[in-house]
């Protein structure tokens, strides 16, 4: 498959513009196997809803867009009250361009956020236990399998396992003595 990172691959902050596109990406039904414990979402003005109502201190989201069509999605959300050292990641792309580098770059730009801009001491995230391209582009990147939980999510009349997922970046964090 071609590499749409060399192919005119762009990331930046999501706006207005993306909303119809991630409802399609939210409601893929690789994500939603994948990637989500709920169903689909039936508009968009829900899906924007959902985002916006996740608890956090500080967000950053970004996007990848490719023709102008947004791709991908990456939200880094900085926990506060005692955790603002850790950050929590959500990442999706469309099905059509997995295993093609978005993912890498979309991950490599939340990574480079939580290093530089927040100077996050942790980032974590939660995968399915059988999502197995997920896993290995998180262990590229650092990130390591920490807990283990069972019957994490209801497929059908089955359950699939959850990994919590974290990296620690000790040498560029802020300590919590530092303003």
């Amino acid at each position: 498959m071609d590499d749409v990172v060399n192919d005119g691959l762009r990331i930046r902050l999501r706006d207005g513009r993306d909303i119809a596109d991630l409802l399609a990406l939210f409601n893929e039904e690789r994500f939603l196997r994948y990637a989500s414990a709920r169903g689909p979402f039936a508009s968009a003005a829900e899906l924007e809803a959902w985002l916006s109502a996740v608890t956090c201190a500080k967000r950053y989201e970004t996007v990848a867009v490719l023709a102008g069509r947004t791709i991908g999605f990456a939200g880094l959300y900085v926990m506060g009250e005692g955790l603002e050292h850790s950050g929590w990641i959500l990442i999706g792309v469309r099905e059509e361009f997995q295993a093609r580098g978005v993912g890498a770059r979309l991950l490599k730009t939340l990574v480079g956020a939580a290093t530089v801009v927040f100077r996050l001491r942790r980032v974590q995230l939660t995968v399915f236990g059988d999502n197995d391209p997920a896993i290995k582009l998180y262990r590229r990147f650092g990130f390591e399998i920490e807990g283990r939980h069972q019957d994490f999510v209801r497929r059908g009349e089955n359950f699939v396992d959850g990994y919590t997922m974290a990296r620690l970046n000790i040498a560029g964090a802020r300590r919590p003595d530092a303003a």
